[in-house]
Protein backbone atom coordinates (compact mmCIF):
# COMPACT_ATOMS: atom_id res chain seq x y z
CA UNK A 1 0.00 0.00 0.00
CA UNK A 2 0.98 3.78 -0.39
CA UNK A 3 0.17 6.80 1.12
CA UNK A 4 -1.71 9.72 -1.41
CA UNK A 5 -2.76 12.89 -0.93
CA UNK A 6 -6.35 13.62 -2.82
CA UNK A 7 -5.76 17.43 -1.89
CA UNK A 8 -2.91 17.50 -4.82
CA UNK A 9 -4.20 14.32 -6.77
CA UNK A 10 -4.41 15.58 -10.70
CA UNK A 11 -7.95 13.43 -10.95
CA UNK A 12 -9.77 14.97 -7.76
CA UNK A 13 -11.87 17.35 -9.93
CA UNK A 14 -13.17 13.98 -11.30
CA UNK A 15 -13.57 11.89 -8.18
CA UNK A 16 -16.32 11.95 -5.46
CA UNK A 17 -13.52 13.37 -3.05
CA UNK A 18 -14.86 17.02 -4.94
CA UNK A 19 -18.36 16.62 -4.02
CA UNK A 20 -17.94 16.51 -0.52
CA UNK A 21 -18.44 19.96 1.27
CA UNK A 22 -17.94 18.63 4.84
CA UNK A 23 -14.48 19.33 6.07
CA UNK A 24 -14.82 16.60 8.29
CA UNK A 25 -15.55 14.24 5.72
CA UNK A 26 -12.85 15.36 3.25
CA UNK A 27 -10.36 14.69 6.20
CA UNK A 28 -11.67 11.20 7.08
CA UNK A 29 -11.96 10.56 3.17
CA UNK A 30 -8.46 11.23 2.69
CA UNK A 31 -6.83 9.96 5.70
CA UNK A 32 -8.41 6.34 6.06
CA UNK A 33 -8.49 5.66 2.19
CA UNK A 34 -5.89 2.43 1.89
CA UNK A 35 -4.36 2.69 -1.66
CA UNK A 36 -3.62 -0.22 -3.40
CA UNK A 37 -1.12 -0.67 -6.20
CA UNK A 38 -1.79 -3.12 -8.89
CA UNK A 39 0.27 -4.50 -12.00
CA UNK A 40 -1.36 -5.04 -15.63
CA UNK A 41 -3.60 -7.99 -15.33
CA UNK A 42 -3.59 -7.70 -11.45
CA UNK A 43 -7.42 -8.65 -10.33
CA UNK A 44 -8.58 -6.40 -7.73
CA UNK A 45 -11.72 -8.84 -7.63
CA UNK A 46 -13.04 -12.01 -9.13
CA UNK A 47 -16.54 -12.59 -9.46
CA UNK A 48 -18.12 -14.88 -7.01
CA UNK A 49 -15.67 -13.32 -3.92
CA UNK A 50 -17.69 -11.55 -1.30
CA UNK A 51 -17.40 -7.75 -1.52
CA UNK A 52 -15.35 -6.00 1.48
CA UNK A 53 -14.28 -2.60 -0.32
CA UNK A 54 -15.96 0.44 -2.01
CA UNK A 55 -13.33 1.39 -4.66
CA UNK A 56 -11.87 4.75 -6.40
CA UNK A 57 -9.55 4.98 -9.36
CA UNK A 58 -6.67 6.92 -8.34
CA UNK A 59 -4.36 6.33 -11.70
CA UNK A 60 -4.31 3.59 -14.35
CA UNK A 61 -7.13 1.60 -15.63
CA UNK A 62 -9.68 -0.91 -14.47
CA UNK A 63 -11.81 -2.94 -16.72
CA UNK A 64 -14.70 -4.73 -15.19
CA UNK A 65 -15.43 -7.95 -17.58
CA UNK A 66 -18.11 -10.56 -17.08
CA UNK A 67 -18.19 -13.92 -18.06
CA UNK A 68 -21.45 -14.42 -20.61
CA UNK A 69 -23.51 -17.78 -20.83
CA UNK A 70 -21.83 -18.54 -23.72
CA UNK A 71 -18.59 -19.05 -21.63
CA UNK A 72 -16.97 -15.33 -23.31
CA UNK A 73 -15.99 -12.26 -21.67
CA UNK A 74 -17.45 -9.30 -22.13
CA UNK A 75 -15.76 -5.83 -21.38
CA UNK A 76 -18.75 -3.72 -19.25
CA UNK A 77 -16.91 -0.97 -18.61
CA UNK A 78 -13.25 0.40 -18.25
CA UNK A 79 -12.74 2.53 -15.43
CA UNK A 80 -10.73 6.01 -15.14
CA UNK A 81 -8.66 8.25 -12.79
CA UNK A 82 -11.50 9.70 -10.60
CA UNK A 83 -13.76 6.87 -11.42
CA UNK A 84 -15.62 3.96 -8.65
CA UNK A 85 -16.45 0.84 -9.48
CA UNK A 86 -17.21 -2.31 -7.23
CA UNK A 87 -20.28 -0.69 -5.19
CA UNK A 88 -23.31 -2.65 -6.83
CA UNK A 89 -22.54 -5.66 -5.03
CA UNK A 90 -21.34 -3.91 -1.81
CA UNK A 91 -24.87 -2.21 -1.54
CA UNK A 92 -26.81 -5.56 -2.45
CA UNK A 93 -24.96 -7.36 -0.06
CA UNK A 94 -24.33 -10.03 -2.66
CA UNK A 95 -21.36 -11.81 -4.36
CA UNK A 96 -19.32 -9.78 -6.98
CA UNK A 97 -20.98 -10.61 -10.54
CA UNK A 98 -18.22 -9.19 -12.00
CA UNK A 99 -13.98 -9.29 -12.13
CA UNK A 100 -11.84 -6.08 -11.81
CA UNK A 101 -8.94 -6.34 -13.54
CA UNK A 102 -5.89 -3.51 -13.95
CA UNK A 103 -4.86 -2.96 -17.32
CA UNK A 104 -1.35 -1.28 -16.50
CA UNK A 105 0.23 0.09 -13.14
CA UNK A 106 -2.92 1.06 -11.72
CA UNK A 107 -3.43 3.08 -8.39
CA UNK A 108 -6.60 2.15 -6.32
CA UNK A 109 -7.84 3.24 -3.24
CA UNK A 110 -10.42 1.76 -1.50
CA UNK A 111 -12.49 1.86 1.64
CA UNK A 112 -13.38 -1.30 4.01
CA UNK A 113 -17.18 -1.42 3.89
CA UNK A 114 -17.69 -0.89 7.15
CA UNK A 115 -16.00 2.07 7.76
CA UNK A 116 -17.79 3.62 3.92
CA UNK A 117 -21.39 3.01 5.70
CA UNK A 118 -19.80 4.68 8.35
CA UNK A 119 -18.83 7.89 6.47
CA UNK A 120 -22.39 8.12 4.87
CA UNK A 121 -24.06 7.73 8.05
CA UNK A 122 -22.12 10.64 9.33
CA UNK A 123 -22.64 12.72 6.50
CA UNK A 124 -26.43 12.83 4.78
CA UNK A 125 -25.51 15.35 2.25
CA UNK A 126 -22.64 13.28 1.11
CA UNK A 127 -24.47 10.17 0.63
CA UNK A 128 -27.21 12.23 -1.32
CA UNK A 129 -24.33 12.91 -3.60
CA UNK A 130 -23.45 9.32 -3.78
CA UNK A 131 -27.25 8.57 -5.27
CA UNK A 132 -26.84 11.11 -7.79
CA UNK A 133 -23.63 9.49 -9.02
CA UNK A 134 -25.23 6.26 -9.15
CA UNK A 135 -28.21 7.51 -10.68
CA UNK A 136 -26.13 8.99 -13.61
CA UNK A 137 -24.04 6.20 -13.88
CA UNK A 138 -27.20 3.95 -14.57
CA UNK A 139 -28.40 6.72 -16.92
CA UNK A 140 -25.05 6.25 -18.66
CA UNK A 141 -25.09 2.82 -19.10
CA UNK A 142 -28.92 2.86 -20.83
CA UNK A 143 -27.61 5.25 -22.99
CA UNK A 144 -24.73 3.48 -23.96
CA UNK A 145 -27.50 0.02 -24.59
CA UNK A 146 -29.40 1.94 -26.66
CA UNK A 147 -26.79 3.94 -28.72
CA UNK A 148 -24.77 0.81 -29.49
CA UNK A 149 -28.20 -1.47 -30.61
CA UNK A 150 -28.32 -0.63 -34.06
CA UNK A 151 -24.76 0.47 -34.76
CA UNK A 152 -22.41 -1.15 -37.39
CA UNK A 153 -19.02 -2.96 -36.37
CA UNK A 154 -17.09 0.17 -37.72
CA UNK A 155 -19.59 2.97 -35.54
CA UNK A 156 -18.67 0.75 -32.28
CA UNK A 157 -15.54 0.27 -32.20
CA UNK A 158 -15.00 4.11 -33.32
CA UNK A 159 -17.23 4.63 -30.44
CA UNK A 160 -15.27 2.87 -28.19
CA UNK A 161 -11.97 4.89 -29.39
CA UNK A 162 -13.40 7.71 -28.47
CA UNK A 163 -14.72 7.15 -25.38
CA UNK A 164 -11.07 6.24 -23.95
CA UNK A 165 -8.93 9.03 -25.95
CA UNK A 166 -6.62 10.71 -23.63
CA UNK A 167 -6.22 14.17 -24.91
CA UNK A 168 -3.36 15.97 -25.73
CA UNK A 169 -1.13 17.61 -23.10
CA UNK A 170 2.38 19.94 -22.89
CA UNK A 171 4.19 16.45 -24.86
CA UNK A 172 1.95 14.90 -26.58
CA UNK A 173 -0.38 16.73 -29.01
CA UNK A 174 -2.03 14.15 -30.86
CA UNK A 175 -4.82 12.57 -29.30
CA UNK A 176 -4.07 9.20 -28.16
CA UNK A 177 -6.14 5.84 -27.15
CA UNK A 178 -3.35 3.92 -24.21
CA UNK A 179 -3.15 0.43 -23.09
CA UNK A 180 -6.13 -0.62 -25.09
CA UNK A 181 -5.87 -4.35 -27.02
CA UNK A 182 -7.63 -5.63 -30.38
CA UNK A 183 -8.95 -8.28 -27.17
CA UNK A 184 -10.10 -5.35 -25.22
CA UNK A 185 -12.02 -3.17 -28.22
CA UNK A 186 -13.53 -6.87 -29.18
CA UNK A 187 -15.15 -7.62 -25.42
CA UNK A 188 -16.26 -3.95 -25.41
CA UNK A 189 -18.11 -4.05 -28.66
CA UNK A 190 -19.30 -7.66 -28.80
CA UNK A 191 -17.28 -8.23 -31.76
CA UNK A 192 -14.90 -11.02 -33.09
CA UNK A 193 -11.48 -10.31 -33.11
CA UNK A 194 -11.35 -10.55 -36.54
CA UNK A 195 -13.59 -7.73 -37.06
CA UNK A 196 -11.99 -5.96 -34.93
CA UNK A 197 -8.69 -6.30 -36.90
CA UNK A 198 -10.32 -5.39 -40.34
CA UNK A 199 -11.75 -2.56 -38.91
CA UNK A 200 -9.03 -0.89 -37.65
CA UNK A 201 -6.88 -1.81 -40.74
CA UNK A 202 -9.75 0.19 -42.61
CA UNK A 203 -9.21 3.01 -40.23
CA UNK A 204 -5.78 3.12 -40.71
CA UNK A 205 -5.91 3.28 -44.45
CA UNK A 206 -8.25 5.92 -44.50
CA UNK A 207 -5.56 7.80 -42.13
CA UNK A 208 -7.75 8.33 -39.30
CA UNK A 209 -6.26 6.40 -36.42
CA UNK A 210 -2.16 5.22 -36.26
CA UNK A 211 -1.69 1.95 -34.62
CA UNK A 212 2.04 1.74 -32.60
CA UNK A 213 2.56 -0.93 -29.94
CA UNK A 214 1.03 -0.16 -27.28
CA UNK A 215 -0.98 2.98 -28.15
CA UNK A 216 -3.56 4.07 -31.09
CA UNK A 217 -3.08 7.79 -31.94
CA UNK A 218 -6.05 9.23 -33.48
CA UNK A 219 -4.91 11.18 -36.16
CA UNK A 220 -8.52 12.87 -37.24
CA UNK A 221 -10.93 12.72 -34.70
CA UNK A 222 -13.34 14.89 -36.46
CA UNK A 223 -13.73 11.61 -38.89
CA UNK A 224 -13.82 9.26 -36.39
CA UNK A 225 -16.52 10.91 -34.54
CA UNK A 226 -18.78 10.98 -37.62
CA UNK A 227 -18.08 7.16 -38.17
CA UNK A 228 -19.06 7.15 -34.55
CA UNK A 229 -22.21 9.11 -35.49
CA UNK A 230 -21.44 10.87 -32.64
CA UNK A 231 -21.75 14.74 -34.57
Amino acid sequence: MVSLDCNICNHKNNCLYSKINSHITRARWNELKKTFIYKKNDYVFKEGETPQYFFCVCKGKIKIEKNTLNGNEAIISIRAPGMMFGYACLCKNKKYELSAISMGESFVSGFHKDLWIEILKSDFEFCIEIMRQFCIEIGNLQEKIASTLYQTAEEKISSVLLNHISFPTHTEQIPVVYNLKRNDIAKLCGLRIETVVRILKKLEKDKIIKRDKSYIRVLNIDKLKSNANNL
